[in-house]
């Protein structure tokens, strides 16, 4: 039977995956799973440590510590691994002893590097302490002989650079600059709960006529904001509590999957236009030609543009090898559909044929999308990764809670990155 617990940080069910910590597919938080889930209140939990390592070992040796009543010890491993302060860290040892899930998400591991640092402050003060007047005396002359130097060096690049400017238009400052792989275009959004405002949006979609929609992922409020990012309008869906994905077409209709099943909308007006409501869907993409992809835990279903069915491949996470099922999806120009299976990407043909499996080095992808050139893109919280379509990392580059993902047909992507929706401009 299948094991479950609730998740620490949105108490959402999760179903027990047999590791230590594993993440919540509902929230994206990183949770340590309860003792319970591992053995029972006589059992001596974890007594094998040679399978776990990182945090994994960490929380098996405060787990132990907990069970051996030393919950002292236990408190003081618990803030030397996450670098927690006391409450928090006694506060975290508690729900383990409570036998409760705790998130992890906002914790890092303290390094070593970090005391050698504050070690070396330490012997620079007493350097300074000692030296005293000699290396005042030593530095104010290299200050002055330095500045000498560096003046004479600027005058003289200085004359070099506009010599060359002027025969070849570019200055050497300006080919010597990297330009960044990706660079933030627009911003919209921010904390709260009125209009053009978010607490927590997972997902983003963008139509034919650049309109941007986004919402939080429960309660379901659908915003609408122009191509420049102006707040148009907020509707409410039918019926649903949880959102999971969205997808707009060229024609301005939007699509929702939520724990209700699929709905088509008029993106603008939230016009109800279509539903299926026979179908748990986890995740969801449109092909080129407006079919509904749809991955509903291990089998992946294809719908046309008013939600009919039109093929479902009942043993898609069989013919992939997959044990849990697919977490997102996407399609790409070819028809090609791009599921992920934890950190593995599956490919299929419309039509139910698989095609290929392969592995992508990411941590934990959130959300995955295919832009205009056929590349992979997936989200991993505070990144965003670019790979070929047979999964050779290409770029990546840094951003802050990010989830969903869609492109305009610029090949501009949006980023759902909670409580914002960030436009970024590639340059790969």
């Amino acid at each position: 039977m299948t094991k479950t617990f609730n998740c620490a940080s949105c108490s959402a069910p999760l179903e027990f995956a047999g590791t230590t910590i594993q993440k919540c597919e509902h929230c994206g938080s990183t949770v340590v799973a309860p003792p319970d889930m591992f053995f029972g209140a006589s059992q001596n939990p974890f007594g094998d440590f040679s399978s776990l390592t990182g945090k994994a070992l960490k929380i098996a040796e405060i787990d132990q510590l907990i069970h051996d009543g030393k919950k002292i010890e236990a408190i003081k491993v618990f803030r030397e691994t996450f670098g927690t302060g006391l409450k928090e860290a006694k506060d975290a040892v508690e729900a383990m002893e409570r036998g409760e899930s705790i998130d992890i998400s906002g914790m890092q591991v303290r390094s070593a590097r970090k005391a050698n640092q504050q070690n070396l402050e330490a012997i620079k003060k007493i350097g300074v302490t000692v030296g005293g007047s000699i290396l005042v005396t030593i530095l104010i002359s290299t200050v002055v002989i330095g500045g000498v130097i560096a003046a004479i060096l600027y005058f003289t690049l200085g004359r070099v650079e506009r010599s060359i400017s002027s025969t070849n238009g570019n200055t050497s400052a300006s080919r010597s600059e990297k330009a960044p792989d990706a660079s933030e275009l627009m911003t919209l959004g921010g904390e709260g709960n009125g209009p053009g405002k978010f607490k927590d949006n997972r997902h983003v979609a963008v139509d034919g006529q650049g309109r941007i929609y986004s919402s939080d992922y429960s309660p379901l409020r659908i915003q609408v904001f122009d191509a420049d990012g102006k707040f148009i309008n907020q509707w409410k869906t039918e019926s649903g509590t949880n959102l999971y994905d969205l997808a707009a077409d060229r024609a301005g209709n939007l699509f929702l999957a939520n724990d209700k099943g699929l709905f088509k909308y008029e993106g603008e007006t939230g016009k109800l236009l279509a539903t299926a409501e026979k179908i748990y869907p986890r995740a969801m993409a449109l092909s080129w030609d407006g079919k509904v992809v749809v991955a509903s835990g291990k089998s992946i279903s294809i719908f046309d543009g008013s939600l009919k069915l039109v093929n479902e491949i009942k043993d898609a996470a069989e013919k992939a090898s997959s044990t849990f099922g697919f977490e997102s999806i996407a399609v790409d120009g070819d028809g090609v559909i791009y599921a992920v299976d934890r950190k593995d990407v599956c490919k299929f043909s419309l039509d139910g044929k698989f095609l290929d499996r392969f592995a992508v080095e990411i941590n934990s992808p959130n959300a995955i999308a295919i832009d205009p050139k056929g590349r992979i893109f997936l989200s991993d919280t505070n990144s965003i990764k670019a790979f070929d379509a047979n999964g050779k990392s290409i770029r990546s580059f840094g951003t802050k809670q990010a989830f969903g993902m869609a492109f305009n047909q610029a090949g501009e992507i949006f980023v759902a990155s909670r409580p914002y929706v960030i436009k970024f401009g590639l340059a790969f």
